[in-house]
């Protein structure tokens, strides 16, 4: 009835059909040679697909089912490291953080000279939401066929970092400008149409009045007649900034046939702004600033409102749009500006004032006759005089928060903090968002705001958020990362069981030259009496009893 333990394994494998091994670990390790280099930094843009090729190999051959898998959880001090001084991965970006949509392709097994090895890829098109800056991890490992567990230590991991980046045109000011010939023909005469885009007006400190064009159809028209040369109205339909001295401007639209109408004076150089134009069948148009020309509170809990202004005029002037085969009509995008311009729809059709304010949260426009995404097909077809294509964030791109100064705060709000995140850009209406609580937000660079703490009802962990048209917010789960703050009370309860409590041993950090005045209020709750031991008040008594005054 008593078999050697030996022996009673063989009978139970047999019995179970199933093939058995020795307890050998699994000597795992990824391929350097046939991965992407550990530590690389890879950069993509919004729907371009990115790859890291992973490949591991086993020492244990014909055993276990090898496979490279995503490291879900990184471990401080040893990885995400990037093989050199740890830069890469300092923080906010020493947590791993995978974005909603990557995916490992089907693995490929191979033996080169007699050694198990296992080839995948992981790919990633970033899509809406997901124009953030990751940290991925993978590892080989075996994996036992039958039971589906790790039959021992996995490999080291390779970490990378992935930044989704944008692509914006920069002018340089007098004698820039991109146009693209094709764009034009796409609107259809005595029809409706509209087109929009987000531009960035660099302050440029001058004491004198000027102007750039910011969107314009136009037309070179030369064409000799008997009773002149026609050339056909240069300015078709075109959105203007005009910057005064004291870094404040205003936007116009103009044509050659109906001239000029103006917002006020309001709008700031050095920021974001949305600009738009509709034109209907009618004649009827609209030239729209930063929304629908209604003013709306910035924040639900300020008096402060958006800036925005919608000025209504009537036009005849339509694109030249080369149906008479002259192919004279022409789209300019910056013409002597000095900036930035994003994210340019031209469309077939008048939009509503509601069609126009949610373009400033879309990152796509479907209905769009044509788009400038200043990436590929979507570049104008020619840059002129100092014009480029640059990596920067504009309000089309929604940003994610990645860490903070300051992750505790009191409920009451106003602390000062700066907010690490990718792609923030600094819009007529950049904010934060702290649960439900929302603050304006100063963007300082593409990975850097600062904010004052909203207020909250009472203490609590909320994720911390960030938009940059005031209308779409990161979604951790796009991401992969929660940045979170947490709301404490003044007074904590603390249920004297466990190790509950609370801790601030770094906020002296936070106030290095400042001096510091602390103190507290403690209210004992007393305990019931236990056998052998001296009643509570007897206790509280001989505990609470005054001290003797100090010398």
């Amino acid at each position: 009835l008593f078999l050697p333990l030996a022996a009673m394994r063989g009978a139970l494998c047999a019995l179970a059909f199933l093939a058995c091994v020795a307890t050998a670990q699994a000597q795992v390790s990824m391929v350097a040679g046939s991965s992407t280099a550990a530590g690389s930094v890879l950069s993509t843009y919004f729907g371009e697909e990115v790859c890291i090729s992973l490949t591991a190999q086993t020492l244990t051959a014909g055993v276990f089912d090898l496979d490279v898998v995503q490291t879900t959880q990184e471990v401080p001090g040893s990885y995400p490291w990037d093989g050199s001084d740890g830069s890469i991965f300092a923080y906010p970006y020493d947590e791993i953080n995978f974005p909603a949509s990557g995916y490992m392709t089907e693995k490929v097994s191979s033996t080169p000279a007699g050694i198990p090895t296992v080839s995948r890829s992981y790919c990633f098109a970033p899509g809406e939401g997901e124009e953030c800056a990751y940290t991925l991890c993978f590892h080989g490992e075996e994996i036992d066929s039958v039971s589906g567990n790790s039959t021992g230590t996995p490999s080291a991991p390779f970490c990378y970092k992935l930044e989704v980046q944008n692509s914006v045109l920069s002018l340089a000011g007098a004698g820039s400008s991109a146009t693209d010939a094709a764009t034009s023909a796409l609107v259809t005469p005595g029809g409706g149409f509209s087109f929009s885009g987000w531009v960035y007006p660099e302050c440029d400190a001058s004491a004198a009045e000027r102007s750039a064009t910011v969107l314009a159809f136009e037309s070179n028209r030369n064409i000799a007649e008997p009773q002149g040369t026609d050339t056909g109205l240069e300015v078709r339909n075109s959105i203007v900034w005009t910057e005064t001295a004291d870094d404040k401007g205003y936007f116009s639209y103009s044509d050659c046939y109906s001239g000029a109408v103006h917002t006020t004076k309001e709008f700031c150089c050095g920021m974001w702004h949305f600009v738009a134009v509709s034109i209907d069948e009618s004649d009827a148009g609209v030239l729209y600033v930063d929304g629908d020309g209604v003013p709306e509170p910035r924040l639900s809990n300020a008096l402060d409102r958006t800036k925005t202004a919608a000025v209504a005029f009537s036009t005849a002037s339509r694109p030249d749009n080369n149906l008479d085969g002259d192919e004279a009509g022409f789209f300019t995008l910056g013409k002597d500006l000095l900036g930035l311009i994003d994210e340019v729809h031209v469309f077939d059709k008048a939009l509503s004032a509601v069609e126009v304010k949610a373009l400033i949260g879309a990152r796509t426009a479907p209905a769009a006759a044509k788009t400038f995404t200043m990436r590929g097909a979507g570049l104008p077809a020619t840059l002129a005089g100092g014009a480029s294509v640059a990596d920067a964030p504009s309000p089309a791109v929604t940003p994610c928060v990645l860490g903070m100064e300051h992750s505790v705060g009191p409920t009451d709000g106003s602390c000062p903090t700066e907010v690490y995140g990718w792609n923030f850009a600094h819009s007529f209406n950049s904010r934060l968002q702290f649960g439900p609580m929302q603050a304006a937000a100063t963007v300082a660079s593409a990975t850097l705001a600062t904010v004052s703490t909203p207020g909250h009802v009472s203490p609590r962990f909320v994720d911390v958020l960030a938009s940059n048209s005031g209308d779409v917010f990161t979604d951790p789960t796009l991401v992969g990362k929660a940045a979170k703050h947490l709301y404490l009370e003044s007074a904590l309860y603390m249920t004297g069981k466990g190790e509950g409590g609370a801790a601030a041993d770094s906020v002296c950090h936070d106030l290095p030259t400042r001096a510091v005045t602390f103190g507290g209020v403690g209210v004992p709750q007393v305990r019931p009496a236990r056998a052998g031991r001296a009643p509570a008040a007897a206790l509280a008594a001989a505990t609470l009893a005054p001290a003797p005054a100090p010398a």
